[in-house]
């Protein structure tokens, strides 16, 4: 669930490299880049008991620089701040289906955003609002056992949000296109670690207000985990996104805009007593960027069981 805004008094190469690296994927990301990377870590593949949850995502996202099909940065003195929140609600329900327990969830994103770019005063644009709803009706949870879990999920982001193709500020959260994607999650246990990866597959749809079409993802987020007394459990967490198909704009192929950025990080999550709450802490570094923007974030998540 990411963020971003530009042109104003970019020069007009700059612009055209902006609009061959950005436009194509509505935003400061190739591909569709509903998903924000990084946000889902320790034990993800476990789904918990039947029951109602409320978890909170917070994602403080910098980007200081625009990088190019050679990870080379091509917009001066670019930068941007987004702040991002997203309640999440899941049911796990008492019922079951193909052994697995059957859960749905649905997610409503809100975020603000100050993006600057080219000279000191180079305003490109600031925007605050409600991002594409996300939601599925098919989770479906197994248990193999104390050590193994896996979860399969096919999650639908819906164009809700409020995307003007004229502000880029409003295309943060709100793609104005359908993203579907199946989601496969697993985590394994073995005296005290943790090791648990989600990946992911997106499907975009065609944005016909831009005439843009986002090419096809990959991406997973990942955890190394270790549990110490007290409710305490950290280690090193990280995600990698890989942009499988090139975008296309008006019908027309956009050569070399094939995005990838991968994160690591250190991940902290308090759980005092295994309770109804938790929280976890996690600062990112990007690197080996490409037709994409990047910089560091800080995630914050609050667990809550009803």
């Amino acid at each position: 669930m990411k963020k971003a805004v530009f042109p104003g008094t970019l020069s007009h190469l700059c612009l055209a490299a902006l609009f061959s690296l950005l436009v194509a994927a509505q935003s400061w990301a190739g591909g569709g880049q509903h998903y924000p990377n990084g946000v889902e870590d320790f034990a993800v593949g476990a789904l918990p008991p039947p029951g109602t949850y409320l978890v909170n995502y917070m994602l403080l996202v910098q980007k200081h620089a625009v990088k190019d099909n050679s990870g080379n940065s091509v917009v001066p003195n670019f930068d941007a701040s987004v702040f991002a929140e997203v309640p999440r609600l899941v049911y796990v329900t008492p019922f079951t289906l193909l052994g697995a327990s059957w859960a749905v969830h649905a997610f409503l994103p809100t975020y603000s955003a100050d993006i600057t770019a080219g000279t000191s005063s180079g305003l490109v644009g600031s925007d605050k609002g409600i991002g594409d709803i996300i939601f599925s009706p098919l989770i479906l949870g197994w248990h193999f056992g104390p050590e193994l879990h896996a979860v399969f999920a096919l999650d639908t982001w819906a164009p809700t949000g409020n995307y003007d193709k004229n502000n880029p500020a409003t295309q943060i959260l709100s793609k104005n296109i359908w993203t579907f994607e199946p989601v496969l999650a697993v985590s394994y246990f073995k005296e005290g670690f943790d090791v648990s990866a989600k990946l992911m597959y997106d499907f975009n749809t065609k944005n016909h207000s831009a005439s843009t079409e986002p090419g096809q993802e990959f991406h997973m987020d990942w955890t190394l985990g270790y549990g110490f007394k007290n409710g305490l459990i950290g280690g090193v967490v990280g995600y990698n996104y890989w942009q499988i198909t090139d975008d296309k704009v008006n019908g027309a192929t956009v050569a070399d805009s094939k995005s990838e950025v991968g994160g690591v990080g250190i991940g902290l999550k308090y759980w005092p007593k295994q309770g109804p709450f938790s929280m976890t802490l996690k600062q990112y570094w990007e690197y080996g960027a490409k037709n994409i923007a990047t910089g560091p974030q800080t995630q914050f998540k609050i667990i809550y069981a009803f």
